[in-house]
């Protein structure tokens, strides 16, 4: 078994906070990702939606809308 005074203590916590932002990292551009993909569904749905009010109200109306 390894002694305390064989680990070298600022290593071994560098290595840890690599790896942690690392991680942290990887979880943020998942986050990105999901936003955006969201973003383009929200966006996509909302203009099909409208393209058909504007259909559905163009012929049932001759009014302003």
């Amino acid at each position: 078994m390894l002694n305390l005074s064989e680990i070298d203590l600022g290593s071994t916590l560098l290595s840890s906070f690599i790896l942690i932002g690392f991680i942290a990292t990887a979880f943020v551009f998942v986050r990105i990702m999901i936003i955006g993909i969201n973003y383009v569904k929200v966006n996509y749905l909302k203009e099909e939606g409208d393209e058909k009010d504007k259909k559905k109200s163009e012929s049932k109306s001759k009014g302003f809308f």
